[in-house]
């Protein structure tokens, strides 16, 4: 009897071991594509690293150029929510002050893409590098 508890265990151990094997690890560099008002299209460089990182918004040609939020390197922070939904918070305004902090819900599509939106509604794909 006690052997088979022990071979119970050790079962369950290694079905909770190749779920979280499964899950796509989120550590790396992706590129970002979102909406902003008035424009079609942006990008931004996303480099997570645990439950943290960096978004750096490129910049649009001569855009830009008096956008002091943009073209720099801004913390984020990832709360993996789950085995499919992510939430980042980009925190902006502590790189610098007057830039604006933004939330977002993403959603594993697989392992090389997240999709979903800002918390004011504008989508965002994150697609691994």
């Amino acid at each position: 009897m006690r052997d088979l508890k022990s071979l119970a265990v050790l079962c369950l151990l290694a079905a909770v071991c190749a779920i979280a094997q499964a899950e796509p690890e989120l550590n790396g560099k992706w590129r970002a594509t979102f909406a902003t008002e008035g424009s079609d299209g942006r990008e931004a460089e996303v480099i997570i690293d645990g439950a943290g990182g960096t978004w750096m918004t490129y910049a649009r040609g001569n855009k830009d150029k008096r956008d002091a939020c943009v073209g720099r390197a801004l913390p984020i922070v990832i709360a993996d929510s789950g085995s499919s939904t992510v939430s980042l918070r980009i925190e902006a305004s502590k790189a610098l002050e007057g830039c604006k902090d933004r939330k977002a819900r993403l959603t594993r599509v697989d392992a090389k893409t997240l999709e979903g939106e800002f918390d004011n509604g504008r989508v965002i794909k994150l697609v691994r590098q």
